[in-house]
């Protein structure tokens, strides 16, 4: 079965691209492949191309791009997606204890999902919050100056 977008999906990317001239409707990529995984839950290789194919880029482009950002998944990931942040600042506050006690606590490594499908643990390369380190992302919820214990509280919040 061939990969593609809702006819609501679709309409929403391209009344996109139409905000781009036709020479930057490459520069689309960014919130198209966002309204794509919203969908599919991650973009296949053939998704990827599907998302080239509709942007009229070639697929290494797309693929370029997203390989360079860490919100986009290549694989089914787990309904709450934890990403820690590893830069120094993080680092240097306790990132790593805190990818410790969620590798204990949720019984999975680094760029795993849990057997249940509830969690996916990621390690990030910068979240842009130097000031609240460790910082931790999940889903799209910002959460800074991270500790065992508020985790702990952020995890048992997670239906």
């Amino acid at each position: 079965m061939a990969i593609a977008l809702s006819e609501q999906t679709r309409k929403k990317c391209e009344e996109i691209i139409t905000h781009y001239p036709p020479e930057w409707r490459k520069a689309a990529i960014l919130p198209v492949l966002h309204l794509a995984q919203n969908e599919w839950g991650y973009i296949s290789l053939e998704g990827l191309r599907y998302v080239a194919d509709l942007l009229e880029i070639p697929p290494a482009h797309a693929a370029g791009v997203m390989s360079f950002y860490p919100m986009f998944h290549k694989a089914p990931v787990g309904k709450y997606v934890i990403h820690v942040c590893g830069t120094l600042s993080c680092a240097l506050c306790g990132a790593g204890e805190i990818t410790r006690h969620l590798k204990e606590k949720l019984k999975i490594d680094v760029g795993e999902t849990t057997g249940d499908g509830r969690f996916t643990l990621a390690k990030v390369e910068c979240i842009a919050a130097c000031e609240g380190a460790p910082a931790v992302l999940i889903n799209e919820d910002l959460h800074r100056c991270v500790t065992r214990e508020k985790l702990d509280h952020l995890l048992d919040r997670c239906e």
